[in-house]
């Protein structure tokens, strides 16, 4: 099995991005942007194929205000588009990022901030298309990019100089065809960015028995990357503490594993003993539980998807993962403190379908014990 996301041909290119901005630019802008003037400052920037940047007045693509800032670009195959500011000046002391962003279909996303140093701290999104998300991430639960060092393996929030925000669609190989490939011109919209000393809602928390809650499912935007051009929809969940579940439907028109990446690098996980998913299916499947350390090596575990079960819990200790022979590590073994993402994922062509075509699997929460 070959699954990525291709991360460090992402940062790498962001962190070029970044550089060559710095070199050219002249004082810092403060990181509070409203897009209320006439025309972007010339700090924003783009790696993107036939990239144009704009202050849009339309009422639909503007979340508040007047204006909001509005980049198309060429989709390109191998090529990323990647949107970034720098240098930035901060205010007060940041604890948080603060953007809306709507894009016109289904789309992956990243988002993040960079040191002066080159060091990149991300997160991701999931976005369906043509409505604006508005979201708060606690710079805490930003996690440094595996292209990227640091030399204390912690974002100095001082020291950051600059923000991105990169669809992540038609990336080379694999990993385009797991995110996604699109063709012909394409826009996204920006509205209210800023660094801000507010704290951010966790994703991430600890449940009554310790347990280390990754993610609930309890409110949108989903911040995780589609695999397989899956439909993605919060619905109502079992109840007992899980109040909404991630939907992933699925068929198989499109690349052969459906699920999604969630970042978990910024977690101290060297405690824990095992991965659990709380879970139900509507088709019986094989599913597929990998993860990533920094290196992009992979380990994985599986487990036969039971509709007869409702919702039921799953647990693999970290100790039944077994290596994926497509990936190499150094020492052999899963190191906890070097986990990036999680990727549960779906075997569409082994799993069973509806009558019409389609499948789904429902996920309430995940978290490590």
């Amino acid at each position: 099995m070959r699954i990525t996301t291709n991360p460090r041909l992402i940062a790498s290119a962001t962190a070029l991005l970044l550089l060559v901005a710095c070199a050219s630019a002249q004082e810092p802008l403060m990181a509070d942007f409203d897009f209320e003037q006439p025309e972007p400052s010339a700090a924003w920037t783009s790696t993107a194929p036939e990239a144009a940047l704009s202050i849009t007045r339309e009422t639909a693509n503007v979340r508040s205000g007047k204006g909001a800032l509005e980049f198309s670009w060429q989709a390109t195959e191998g090529r990323l588009a990647i949107l970034t500011v720098t240098p930035i000046a901060l205010q007060e002391r940041p604890r948080s990022l603060r953007l809306s962003i709507k894009l016109e279909g289904p789309s992956p996303v990243m988002y993040g901030v960079c040191e002066a140093d080159g060091s990149c701290y991300q997160g991701y999104l999931y976005s369906p298309g043509g409505v604006w998300h508005d979201m708060e991430v606690d710079l805490d639960e930003l996690m440094l990019s595996e292209a990227t060092q640091d030399e204390d393996g912690r974002l100095d929030v001082d020291e950051i100089n600059g923000i991105m925000v990169a669809d992540v669609s038609n990336l080379d190989g694999e990993a385009g065809a797991s995110l996604g490939i699109k063709s012909g011109r394409q826009r996204l919209w920006l509205d209210d960015v800023a660094l801000t000393d507010a704290l951010a809602p966790h994703r991430s928390s600890r449940g009554p028995d310790d347990e280390a809650i990754i993610d609930d499912f309890e409110r949108e935007p989903l911040l995780a990357l589609p695999v397989g051009g899956p439909s993605l929809t919060l619905v109502a969940g079992p109840g007992d503490g899980d109040t909404s579940a991630l939907r992933i439907e699925y068929d198989r028109s499109h690349y052969p594993w459906a699920g999604f990446v969630a970042a978990v690098g910024y977690l101290d996980l060297s405690d824990r003993m095992g991965i659990c998913l709380r879970l139900r299916a509507e088709q019986a499947g094989p599913l597929t539980v990998v993860l990533e350390e920094r290196d992009g090596s992979k380990y994985v575990a599986r487990h036969r998807l039971d509709p007869s079960k409702g919702w039921y819990s799953q647990c693999v200790p970290f100790a039944k993962f077994k290596a994926d022979p497509a990936t190499t590590d150094e020492n052999a073994q899963l190191d906890l403190d070097q986990l990036r993402v999680v990727i549960p994922v779906l075997d569409t062509k082994r799993a069973e379908l509806d009558e019409s075509g389609l499948g789904a699997w429902e996920l309430s929460r995940i978290w490590a014990e």
